[in-house]
């Protein structure tokens, strides 16, 4: 599609939505989920956030990191320093690229080993917004109850409150 077409059609969208959720009373929450460079790599959605300040975002780390680790053109912390502002729920899970998704976030999990970077991800939101909620979306039953206990007292101290 090409970037006129795009545009066109992200505004009427937004102004869509933002419609819909006056009318109904709810805040529209938009995932981005392997972003491209029509994305990451213009101002086009920043332009309509902050045109329908109505309009938040989902940012996933756990996809974040895994399209961090396969994109070359992608950087993870910039994407969350970029739209960080807009931000309204954080999706969290962990995961190594060649292994099963949505681990639980860790303290012990290196990014050396090829995990996602939470406490860098953590910190690069803090940066721009104190004012976002943290939906687990981890699989606990790939630790103990005490590890899951450790992520869940790590990620409080990470959240910027």
């Amino acid at each position: 599609m090409e970037s006129k077409r795009l545009k066109e059609k992200s505004i009427n969208f937004f102004k869509i939505l933002s419609k819909q959720g006056k009318k109904y009373n709810f805040t529209p929450v938009l995932e981005l989920d392997a972003l491209n460079k029509y994305v990451y790599g213009t101002n086009l959605l920043e332009q309509l956030l902050d045109e329908y300040p109505d309009i938040k975002l989902c940012l996933d780390f756990g996809r974040i990191h895994i399209q961090d680790f396969t994109d070359n053109n992608f950087n993870g912390v910039d994407v969350i320093r970029k739209f960080g502002r807009y931000t309204h729920l954080v999706h969290l899970w962990n995961a190594k690229v060649d292994s099963n998704g949505h681990y639980p976030a860790l303290k012990a999990l290196k990014v050396e080993d090829g995990w996602g970077d939470m406490e860098a991800y953590f910190k690069a939101l803090n940066e721009t917004n104190s004012d976002y909620k943290v939906l687990f979306e981890h699989r606990s039953d790939l630790i103990s109850d005490e590890e899951l206990e450790e992520c869940y007292k790590w990620i409080s101290k990470l959240v910027k409150s």
